[in-house]
């Protein structure tokens, strides 16, 4: 599809939403319209002339012009210093004369003196006297006695029966049985056990021991200072000083001297013109229907090509999105101005103008 049948397309719809419109726009300045077509209201700004004139630019005037005064050269003899006083030093004399110096003070030293000993034999004790209980065993004896064995008692005994006439089963005695006693032997305690204390006397030696006689001190010894005889140099007589004066001194030289004094005359300063140029209005701007593209109409393809046109004129600096923002329109507007169309929109003049109409 070219551009021109975009358009046409566009002015198409346009025109049916003008009708649909009609009864709220006031189109009673509304130009002669074919089906299809879109218009907006442009201002057309004020047109100018540009006309030169020489105008004036400074006004005659007066200057003062001053003349130099005059001179001559002469010699004068003038005072370049004036006389000087200084203070001169007279230094110090000396001589050397001998003194005795100290070269070591006066010290004392303190000196350690040794404890004093002596050996004395002395009787000590190493064990002392102890005492135990010595054990005597029991004596024992051997004793004899006659032990009972068995008591003495009546027993009944079978008996015979002799001439008494009787049967010998039937008679019985009762018979007297002795004790029976036995002879032992025993050993018996003779003197019971004892115990008996025995003592270990104490144990001495003689041992050869130190005892201290003096303790240890310290003795204190005076160490007498030093000195020394060297010469010495000492002010025989102290510095002065003393005034010492210098004459003025004097130059000649050359000097400017006043021949005529300086004055002043007057100079005309005429005026001066510069030639201006001027802008006239010659036409007052008005609002005029123009014919625009319809926003309906206004394709993805066909806003890209606007945008590539105007990139190309140097006026979008936007990419190539093919989307009518902001930075599309601004750029519309300043093309616009820069060539004089009418600011309304995308206007068909102004696709005409960029050669896509």
């Amino acid at each position: 599809m070219t551009i021109q049948e975009t358009i046409k397309l566009s002015l198409i719809a346009g025109a049916i939403l003008t009708s649909a419109n009609a009864q709220s726009i006031d189109g009673d300045d509304l130009p002669p319209a074919k089906p299809g077509q879109c218009f907006t209201k442009a201002f057309f700004p004020a047109k100018y002339a540009t006309t030169t004139e020489r105008v004036l630019a400074s006004e005659a005037s007066e200057k003062m012009k001053v003349i130099p005064a005059k001179y001559g050269w002469g010699t004068e003899k003038i005072k370049v210093s004036d006389g000087t006083e200084r203070l001169v030093t007279i230094p110090a004399t000396y001589k050397t004369v001998p003194q005795k110096i100290l070269i070591a003070e006066a010290t004392s030293k303190l000196i350690p003196v040794a404890a004093t000993y002596k050996t004395i034999t002395k009787r000590v004790l190493v064990s002392e006297g102890t005492e135990r209980l010595v054990k005597s065993p029991a004596q024992y004896k051997t004793a004899t006695s006659r032990v009972q064995i068995s008591p003495a008692r009546t027993e009944w005994k079978k008996t015979k029966c002799g001439d008494r006439g009787c049967n010998q089963s039937e008679v019985v005695c009762l018979v007297e049985i002795p004790a029976v006693y036995k002879t032992v032997t025993r050993k018996v305690v003779a003197k019971p056990v004892t115990a008996r204390k025995v003592t270990t006397p104490p144990q001495y030696k003689t041992i050869s021991i130190q005892e201290m006689v003096t303790p240890p001190t310290t003795k204190t010894i005076t160490i007498p200072a030093k000195y020394k005889s060297v010469m010495k140099r000492v002010v025989d007589k102290p510095a002065t000083t003393k005034m010492v004066k210098t004459p003025a001194k004097y130059t000649t030289i050359k000097i400017k001297k006043l021949i005529a004094p300086a004055n002043q005359r007057k100079m005309v300063i005429p005026a001066t013109y510069k030639t201006v140029t001027k802008k006239r209005m010659v036409a007052d701007g008005y609002a005029k229907w123009v014919p625009i593209v319809c926003k309906t109409s206004m394709t993805p393809a066909m806003i890209g090509r606007v945008q590539q046109a105007l990139k190309t004129a140097g006026y979008y600096k936007g990419p190539i999105d093919r989307v009518w923002g902001s930075a599309s329109r601004a750029a519309t507007r300043s093309y616009q101005k820069a060539k004089g169309l009418p600011v309304a929109g995308l206007s068909v003049a102004t696709m005409e103008s960029l050669g896509l109409y």
